[in-house]
């Protein structure tokens, strides 16, 4: 027979597991599914894929396994890490002939050449002997080089010595030293990669987040759509909010790509010197900004020209974005330690994320009030009996019950949305300072980055 203690920790223990429960429901409407979140590691960061309400029998092993397999392919294709991939077979031959690669490689040269012509070789995937030059390039000691060094370094670099052919796919560099290194739009092409996966299995609403680089699908079942923090450099709330975001951006079919690290540079006699390479003078840029987002429809797009705009600067950046028809985000930090966004298209909002879209709780309290009380009360009856199952089920299985953020951490914020939504990793990897830093290096030395 239990003891007093032991019933009494088994009440206790069910109240609990059902107050949860019921502030999860005020959190979403009755039958909501939840999202399916499926993650791991790729090109030396993480990557991150959010179903809404999918309904797949193996809880998405299939489909993880199908999304990983193609991430694998990318890499085998443009990983600077892996001595038998494409890229790298590339570089290392000095042929200045016909180099057959993958359909799938040719278009992302593709369209960094052209994001380097629309630039006039502000973007230029060529560019690693200068960042090696600098010390920029892995555990390289920082250096200032000479003139004659950098003018050196300058002559073996410019995507106008890569020729490209699609029928068959092919490659042609007319300087056998010349060097490609695609990790600053490699990720954003694996993103619309994963997206044309899901929309093939008919999954249409999703989220997909690879190192930081985000796209959308259509918005979700609520009607909802997908929404992106744009975190501030400093990660620190703006004056007025209570968040780290300097944007909160809806993305419906659409990307956002950041790119920027204010932190990475080296100080020789005073003088500040930034990990930002600008190609065409072979020189750190000046005050660049520290960090640059970019809302496109293509997140390899996107990806690229984040960070094409790091080495243009505020005032050419802008200037580009508005005749390009970019939506761009420019953020620096002051010598004060304020914060400055200059922002052009979709991002040319108001310094604070503008008012959240409706709600699942604003939709279903509006419904509720209108509509008879018998069939919520009926509902409501029938969330009881299903919850002190569930209930009864995590205690004997001694399992914690989880919402999709980590339970009661998906309780909305001030307004009415949860913060957590806005970042796409797990929970714990989202507040985990120690793990961050782990991901933050591994993206600095892993495959594609």
């Amino acid at each position: 027979m239990s003891s007093p203690v032991t019933i009494t920790m088994f009440i206790n223990r069910l109240i609990t597991v059902f107050l949860t429960a019921t502030l999860l429901l005020v959190a979403s409407p009755i039958g909501a599914a939840e999202p399916l979140r499926l993650f791991g590691k790729t090109m030396g960061t993480h990557y991150v894929v959010t179903l809404d309400s999918a309904s797949l029998d193996d809880d998405g092993a299939a489909l993880q396994k199908r999304i990983e397999a193609r991430l694998a392919e990318i890499n085998a294709q443009m990983s600077t890490w892996d001595k038998a991939s494409e890229i790298s077979r590339f570089n290392h031959s000095r042929s200045t002939d016909w180099f057959d690669v993958s359909a799938e490689f040719v278009v992302v040269v593709v369209e960094a050449k052209r994001i380097f012509e629309r630039t006039d070789g502000a973007f230029d995937p060529t560019v690693s002997p200068l960042i090696d030059l600098w010390g920029f390039g892995g555990d390289r000691k920082k250096i200032v080089p000479d003139a004659a060094a950098i003018e050196t370094a300058r002559q073996s670099i410019g995507m106008q010595h890569v020729e490209v052919r699609t029928e068959p796919p092919a490659l042609k560099k007319s300087l056998p030293e010349l060097q490609l290194n695609l990790s600053a739009i490699a990720k954003g092409y694996a993103v619309d990669v994963l997206a044309a996966v899901l929309v093939e299995q008919d999954i249409t609403s999703f989220m997909i987040d690879i190192g930081g680089e985000n796209r959308a699908g259509l918005p979700k079942a609520n009607g909802n759509p997908w929404r992106a923090g744009i975190e501030s450099p400093l990660n620190t709330p703006l004056p007025g909010q209570d968040h780290p975001f300097s944007r909160i951006v809806d993305l419906n079919e659409s990307s956002v790509a950041t790119s920027g690290d204010y932190r990475n540079f080296f100080e020789i006699d005073g003088v500040h010197y930034s990990h930002a390479i600008d190609p065409t003078t072979g020189w750190p840029v000046k005050e660049p900004p520290a960090a640059v987002s970019v809302v496109h429809q293509s997140c390899m797009s996107a990806d690229a020209w984040a960070t094409a705009m790091m080495v243009l600067g505020r005032k050419k950046g802008l200037a580009v974005a508005r005749k390009e028809g970019l939506s761009v985000l420019f953020q620096y930090v002051t010598e004060s330690g304020d914060m400055e966004l200059h922002a052009a298209g979709l991002l040319a909002e108001s310094s604070t994320p503008p008012p959240a879209a409706p709600t699942q709780e604003a939709d279903s309290s509006a419904a509720s009030s209108s509509a008879p009380w018998f069939p919520f009360v009926a509902a409501a009856a029938i969330f009881i009996i299903a919850i002190a199952g569930m209930a009864i089920g995590t205690i004997v299985q001694n399992k914690q019950l989880k919402g999709s953020c980590g339970g009661l951490a998906s309780m909305p914020g001030r307004d009415g949305k949860s913060i957590c939504e806005l970042c796409t990793i797990p929970k714990d990897e989202c507040t985990n300072a120690e793990l961050r830093e782990q991901m933050q290096t591994a993206a600095q030395n892993g495959d594609s980055d």
